[in-house]
């Protein structure tokens, strides 16, 4: 007979500051061993959804920002122009830069000192030739560079 190791992790989420809002919780498993992994949905008009053993996540407007990111642009092809999204954690200079396929700098989006938070900005190529773009983020000791398309 085989044995099954069961575990659970709860969570109570605190929804003081949400109010009327509609707030999406994403729960992202790093590995799936074998399909063994349930989900259970739970609602409540509670303003907290409590269980035993559990981590508290807040919600207070911002939420915490503790890493760097780099989103993908979108859309993505694009024409002719597209949206960057990226967040830093620590106030600091920022630059955001495009590339050509040959790495040659084609446009500085952003150079300049920036607190902390997430940020978008609109990227507009109409004066560019269709083609494969980089764009690059970078800030303190942090350096991401994605890829992005665009078609005329």
């Amino acid at each position: 007979m085989d044995s099954e190791e069961e575990s659970s992790v709860s969570y109570t989420i605190n929804t003081e500051g949400i109010g009327s809002k509609q707030v999406k919780l994403k729960l992202v498993v790093a590995k799936n061993v074998a399909d063994n992994i349930a989900i259970i949905s739970t609602f409540s008009t509670k303003s907290d959804l409590a269980k035993a053993s559990n981590k508290v996540i807040s919600f207070d407007e911002t939420l915490s920002i503790t890493d760097y990111a780099l989103e993908q642009n979108y859309p993505n092809p694009f024409n002719p122009s597209t949206v960057i999204k990226y967040q830093i954690p620590n106030d600091g200079l920022v630059s955001l830069k495009i590339y050509d396929i040959t790495g040659q700098e084609v446009k500085t989006l952003i150079n300049q000192e920036q607190s902390k938070g997430r940020y978008e900005i609109n990227f507009d190529a109409s004066n560019l030739s269709s083609g494969v773009y980089f764009y690059r983020l970078t800030s303190g000791s942090y350096t991401k560079s994605m890829k992005m398309m665009l078609v005329k």
